[in-house]
């Protein structure tokens, strides 16, 4: 069965930074050997390694823009050009929605309208590889971190998602919350990205 994007090993965020972990090390046993030439040219890999990293990380921060974190998750919908999916199709079921139960109901509670969510690819945890295609409930006030699709959704969507953020542009599906607090389930419809795409300022 097919499976959502991973990010190769390489691109593991943790790894950087136990490489460099592993270069104090090794410098400080150097210095307990009493390997002196070893120990300062340790050092200086050291250093220029710690400043690349630093350099690395503010590339991509700057790569991803301001309205995403490091991760790519959402930081602010200022400027983002969002697009409009009509409500077509079957519902799917959001993942991961029992971690985010607060989140669903400070959304509920802050919007007056048809409840819309705004789907993220890319979005991943620090500490894993994984590719999520992350999704937020948009409010009158913001928007609120509401769970991921499902691996098959992601697999069948990944092609149209793909298209608009090669345009800097992000879907927004209907979406309909059932159950009582505390115990929310979320369907979003995602037939729409197939059948016509309007766009619209955020």
């Amino acid at each position: 069965m097919p499976r959502p994007r991973r990010k190769p090993f390489l691109r593991w965020a943790p790894l950087p930074w136990v490489a460099l972990l592993l270069l104090m090390l090794v410098t400080g046993s150097l210095h307990d050997m009493g390997a002196d030439a070893a120990y300062v040219a340790g050092i200086v890999v050291t250093v220029l390694f710690a400043a690349a990293l630093v350099v690395g990380v503010v590339v991509s921060a700057r790569r991803r823009g301001p309205n995403f974190t490091a991760e790519g998750h959402l930081a602010t919908l200022e400027g983002l050009d969002l697009v409009e999916v009509p409500a077509m199709g079957h519902p799917i079921t959001v993942a991961d929605v029992r971690r985010h139960q607060i989140g669903i109901g400070a959304a509920i509670a802050r919007t007056s309208g048809e409840l819309r969510a705004l789907l993220v690819p890319g979005a991943g945890n620090w500490w894993n590889l994984r590719c999520d295609v992350a999704v937020y409930l948009l409010s009158d006030d913001g928007f609120h971190h509401v769970g991921r699709l499902g691996d098959q959704a992601q697999v069948a969507w990944q092609s149209e998602l793909d298209e608009l953020g090669a345009q800097g542009r992000y879907a927004v599906v209907p979406a309909v919350v059932s159950g009582a607090e505390r115990s929310f389930a979320l369907d979003v419809r995602l037939e729409g990205l197939r059948a016509g795409r309007q766009g619209v300022a955020a």
